[in-house]
């Protein structure tokens, strides 16, 4: 049938052509039949995954009742090629429960082994298998992990850094907190979203006196970028911290971002040297700090800002002053009447326009 392809009664141009051509389609014919084999197996496999998510979300939610369902459940046998469908279903029930239910959703993964499971992943050369690791081992609050896990808050790369960190938070609150926080300056890789997570979580009872001492220690920098986390405190510690940097510093961020913080209701230190601080961004803070807090003998201090010769100065300056509880319509008419510049005047009415006392 093929015999015209041996044919000597072509030249060589025309039999590398020839035997080209078929080369080309027998690799065709094996792209497409191995094209399909690996569409059958993805069906196949998906298949095969939504009937497992399908049994074992079943057993989870039944265990998650009671912790003798969990100690009692009958169990299907967990093939080698399940695991990691069965721990990432496992870590999304964890995700969604607390208290007793988190504790009966561990006791059913100690039956089915998975902290050994998980130690293994963390060998894995695989990103994916040493995350999914972690996370379980988070979730099992696995204790007997913590050194591996603390090895990989120092990698490089930022998932597994910070996942490992969400990890010890779950193992132990407190010693990761004392852990962590030093460290939060330096991962600036890791997302303020999940370092605001991991601390709220944790509870201001232990985040307060961590965070206190690495803000002390720390330098300029490393200071404004943990003030960021202080509502995260108690309320009296982050007073006191703010009281003593804005007593102690002229450097215009740290003052910015300990201003931002402060309550001001034990009162703010060194506000009428503030108020006239070479930095505009200083000052327009000190508004908005007496606009929360500003008592009657604030308002002539206000009333000072008004004439800055930075407009957001002026700006929040004005609306400091028409959201002072005691300042009614009239008296705020009578503050404008008695300005002296015209900038002031008119940022003033322009404030009382969009409180609609104008």
């Amino acid at each position: 049938m093929l015999a015209w392809l041996f044919d000597t009664a072509y030249d060589t141009e025309v039999r590398a052509a020839l035997w080209s051509t078929v080369a080309a389609g027998a690799a065709t014919v094996v792209l497409f039949v191995y094209t399909l084999g690996l569409r059958f197996a993805t069906v196949v496999g998906a298949r095969r995954r939504r009937h497992l998510v399908a049994r074992w979300r079943g057993i989870f939610a039944t265990a998650i009742l009671s912790r003798g369902n969990a100690e009692n459940e009958l169990l299907p046998r967990v093939r080698r090629r399940q695991r990691t469908d069965l721990l990432e279903e496992w870590n999304r029930a964890r995700d969604t429960v607390e208290g007793s239910a988190a504790g009966n959703l561990i006791i059913l993964a100690d039956r089915l082994g998975f902290a050994r499971i998980a130690r293994e992943l963390l060998r894995s050369r695989r990103l994916s298998a040493r995350l999914l690791g972690v996370q379980t081992l988070g979730h099992l609050r696995d204790a007997d992990s913590w050194g591996a896990i603390t090895a990989l808050v120092a990698s490089p790369n930022t998932a597994l850094s910070v996942t490992a960190a969400v990890a010890l938070a779950e193992i132990d609150p407190a010693r990761a907190v004392e852990q962590l926080v030093p460290l939060i300056p330096q991962r600036r890789d890791w997302p303020r979203t999940r370092v605001s997570r991991i601390l709220r979580k944790a509870g201001s009872e232990l985040v307060s006196e961590p965070l206190y001492r690495a803000i002390r220690s720390g330098d300029e920098d490393e200071k404004i970028y943990l003030l960021q986390f202080g509502p995260l405190a108690e309320a009296e510690i982050v007073d006191a911290l703010c009281d003593e940097l804005i007593r102690s510093t002229n450097h215009p961020g740290v003052l910015t971002a300990a201003l931002k913080q402060v309550s001001g209701h034990a009162g703010v230190p060194r506000l009428p040297s503030l108020a006239r601080h070479e930095a505009w961004y200083v000052r327009m803070q000190v508004a908005k700090v007496l606009g929360r807090v500003g008592q009657v003998e604030h308002v002539s201090l206000l009333a000072s800002l008004l004439d800055d010769p930075e407009w957001w100065v002026r700006y929040r300056a004005a609306q400091a002053l028409v959201r002072l509880p005691f300042l009614g319509p009239n008296a705020l008419r009578d503050l404008r009447s008695r300005q002296a510049d015209r900038y002031a005047r008119d940022m003033l009415e322009q404030a009382m326009a969009e409180r609609g006392l104008a």
